[in-house]
């Protein structure tokens, strides 16, 4: 019998142990991957915002607004492969719950999902509708009486909300280069063709993202190295600028993000780098693209 009893004792400790471990393990985070502009952050369970600042942790149940002019983008997972670019005057809940990840109050959202879990989705709620998808590329805005979904590559899947805010069965597929708007409480509307220039611009965004990507995991990266030789050469040069010798050469002016020598030229390297991965998605020229913005004025 006192075997049994101190048997379990042990139990109930360690139960309760693994149950306090379980609670303390994982509480699922994402990272700010780059911010422009006034963006705030009010922390879950607060009322007053702070500065958002790249690499800032956030969790469920925190807000995010931008201001005008403002963008952030946030990485759902350590290599950046799932993000979502928040635009000016947006609102945003951080969900992480298992089901939502994200919830779009107001304003407009781009995602590149690029690496969702086997059997798993990414979620966004907005008002009118919740958008699903594994691997894609969209866009979603809303004012808050009604959302669009623009899908720039791949697929996604939308269902309308009740108003007591459960799903509707419904599902309605949305095609590479199409999309739909829904108004609060109604089915889904009709398909529509999203203009190529806006599917020209997503790419850009994508491109630039990936090379940010690249740039980011370099330690130290390839600019910086760069960088740095570019400041001693500056340093050297403002040296015979001052002793009268150089001819000149001090007025040359460099790219604080990196200067390197390609076909005897100087090239900046972010700048290089963006230009050639614009080549190999087949767009001509950035000047040519247009941001969803520019399209609805």
């Amino acid at each position: 019998m006192r075997f049994k009893i101190k048997f379990s004792s042990i139990a109930v400790i360690l139960f309760f142990l693994l149950g306090q471990l379980n609670l303390c393990a994982v509480e699922e985070t994402v990272k700010v991957f780059s911010v422009k502009g006034d963006v705030k952050v009010v922390p879950k369970g607060r009322n007053i915002g702070v500065e958002c600042t790249t690499g800032m942790t956030l969790v469920s149940g925190d807000w995010i607004k931008t201001g005008k002019g403002a963008q952030v983008s946030i990485a759902f997972d350590k290599e950046a492969n799932n993000v979502i670019n928040l635009e000016e005057n947006s609102l945003v809940i951080i969900k992480l719950d298992g089901y939502f990840k994200i919830q779009l109050l107001t304003g407009q959202l781009y995602a590149m999902i690029e690496e969702v879990n086997k059997g798993e989705s990414f979620r966004v709620l907005t008002p009118s509708v919740v958008t699903e998808a594994t691997s894609s590329g969209l866009g979603v805005r809303s004012d808050g009486t009604y959302t669009n979904v623009m899908v720039f590559d791949n697929k996604a899947v939308i269902c309308g909300l009740n108003k007591d805010g459960s799903v509707k069965k419904g599902k309605f597929w949305i095609e590479e280069g199409y999309q739909r708007k829904t108004i609060n409480f109604q089915d889904p509307g009709e398909l529509e063709a999203v203009p190529d220039a806006v599917l020209s611009w997503f790419k850009e965004q994508v491109i630039a993202h990936h090379l940010a990507q690249t740039m980011a995991q370099q330690k130290p990266s390839i600019a910086e190295k760069k960088q740095d030789e570019g400041n001693n050469k500056v340093e050297s040069q403002e040296k015979k600028k001052e002793t009268g010798a150089g001819n000149g050469a001090a007025d040359q002016s460099y790219n604080p993000r990196g200067v390197v020598i390609i076909d005897g030229e100087q090239v900046d390297l972010l700048e290089y780098l963006y230009k050639e991965r614009l080549k190999q998605q087949g767009v001509s020229s950035p000047a040519k693209t247009v941001s969803p913005e520019q399209t609805q004025k």
